[in-house]
């Protein structure tokens, strides 16, 4: 009996024994583990994302197409203003850029310069004429899309003066500029200048003044006076010396004065002006046509019996303008 016990208890003792073995070994083994085990696993998520990091930095430059300018692509054109700093003018400078439906940064767009008239500025034919209306209609109906922008030009008739050299800072702040907006062809015959009145003067100047970037002109009712009215004079600071009328200054600046051969290859003109214009006469205008045709330059005309000199002529002659700007004007290419 008390062997048996013995036997029992003994028994008894080594299951114990064995028990607090196996649960001593258990918890040696299974606690320092798990922090491993989770460690792996977060070292693996971080190694995916660092990975997906990476790939998502270097695939860019490896793969996908060079993007020109920084605005992004849209379905619908649009037209915003923008204001940059202009060193040669010293100042910010402000203009409006309708950029027209579809925009694609991966494409290369035609530019078009439009300038305002007297006293105006780079709203005033966006807000007194709804040129984003007129200019998709002109996109559509030509097919050829193009970014146009609305220069605010002071009262400075566009020219370099002591006043304010409003040309170089056109050629040196404005176009370098736009090349970093938005995604443009550089040749000469993918740029144009449009503008009313002042603007008009303008443009054929500076199409005559940098062959080298714009080939194409619209001018609309352009100041491109025979002899310039007394009461505008003192409004053109870009043409007086010590505050008087400068009657040389006007001469040397007139488009018609730059008409030589080293101009003209490839330019392309067109005029618009009524005969019941009488703040620039008819007659100039005209008369400036003539003087194209006289160097082999023969200008599309649009010649209207009743328009004057303001808005709302303006705003029936630029449909056509714009048109025609926009089929002088190559297609849009990718790069």
């Amino acid at each position: 009996m008390h062997r048996g016990k013995a036997w029992v208890l003994a028994g008894f003792g080594v299951l114990m024994f064995l028990l607090i073995g196996a649960f001593i070994r258990h918890s040696q083994s299974a606690e320092p583990h798990a922090p491993a085990t989770v460690s792996r696993q977060r070292q693996s998520a971080i190694t995916k994302q660092s990975s997906r990091k990476t790939q998502a930095a270097s695939t860019p430059s490896q793969t996908a197409p060079s993007i020109a300018g920084s605005t992004v692509a849209q379905t619908s054109s649009s037209l915003a203003a923008f204001t940059f700093s202009a060193p040669t003018l010293q100042r910010s400078w402000s203009y409006m850029a309708y950029v027209p439906a579809g925009y694609d940064p991966h494409k290369r767009y035609p530019l078009v310069l439009m300038l305002h008239g007297m006293d105006g500025d780079d709203t005033n034919l966006v807000q007194l004429v709804d040129s984003k209306s007129l200019l998709d209609e002109a996109v559509n109906s030509t097919g050829h899309p193009a970014v146009v922008v609305f220069v605010d030009g002071d009262n400075s008739f566009y020219v370099d003066s002591p006043a304010e050299k409003m040309q170089t800072a056109i050629m040196q702040d404005l176009l370098p500029h736009l090349k970093q907006q938005f995604a443009l062809l550089s040749q000469a015959d993918a740029h144009a200048v449009g503008g009313v009145s002042m603007g008009g003067y303008g443009a054929l100047r500076l199409v005559l003044a940098e062959p080298q970037q714009f080939r194409i002109a619209a001018a609309l009712s352009p100041a491109v006076w025979q002899q310039v009215p007394e009461a505008a004079q003192s409004r053109m600071p870009a043409f007086l010396t010590h505050g008087q009328w400068d009657q040389a200054r006007w001469d040397a600046d007139q488009p018609a004065n730059m008409l030589t051969a080293d101009r003209l290859a490839g330019l392309k003109v067109y005029l618009a002006s009524g005969q019941a214009d009488t703040t620039v006469p008819f007659t100039d205008v005209t008369h400036f046509a003539s003087q194209l045709q006289a160097v082999g330059v023969t200008p599309t005309t649009s010649w209207s019996a009743t328009g004057t000199h303001g808005f709302n002529y303006w705003q029936q002659a630029l449909p056509t303008a714009y048109q025609w700007l926009l089929q002088q004007l190559p297609r849009a290419t990718t790069n």
